[in-house]
């Protein structure tokens, strides 16, 4: 069973509505989306810390990282039976986020090979996702479902 991230570039003036839950958590919005399996960043982190540093807990090694999927993020609302999880990055906090991907060695491909794209997304798309969000001053609401 499969635990699909999926990511989605927003307006920051949705903000509100999406943490009040007016708005949905995600959108299927094309290039302004992103989606993989959680299972495969989380086992490929897991991985590389331990043999980069030894530590299994990948979180505190990659920040950036950890951030780019919700952790320490504001939580739209928590996993329930048959439900998401959710959370909000603001544009501050997608730049950051873009940095730290970039510092942690997260990034392969350029904000312009995302928006020249394709319709598969990895984990080597993820870096470039969140850097066009940041050169957009975009927002981003995920879920984990």
């Amino acid at each position: 069973m499969s635990t699909w991230l999926t990511l989605t570039k927003i307006e920051p003036a949705l903000i509100e509505q999406v943490l009040e839950g007016r708005g949905p958590l995600v959108r299927d919005s094309g290039g302004d989306s992103f989606a993989c399996d959680y299972r495969i960043i989380d086992a490929v982190a897991e991985g590389r810390a331990e043999v980069e540093t030894g530590a299994s807990d990948w979180t505190s090694v990659y920040p950036g990282l950890a951030a780019s999927v919700g952790h320490g993020c504001a939580v739209v609302h928590e996993r329930g039976l048959g439900d998401a999880s959710g959370f909000v990055l603001t544009p501050e906090e997608v730049c950051r986020v873009a940095e730290g991907l970039v510092a942690e060695g997260w990034t392969t491909r350029s904000a312009a090979a995302w928006a020249a794209g394709r319709q598969e997304r990895g984990l080597e798309d993820l870096g470039p996702f969140f850097a066009a969000a940041a050169a957009e001053e975009k927002a981003v609401v995920g879920k984990l479902s």
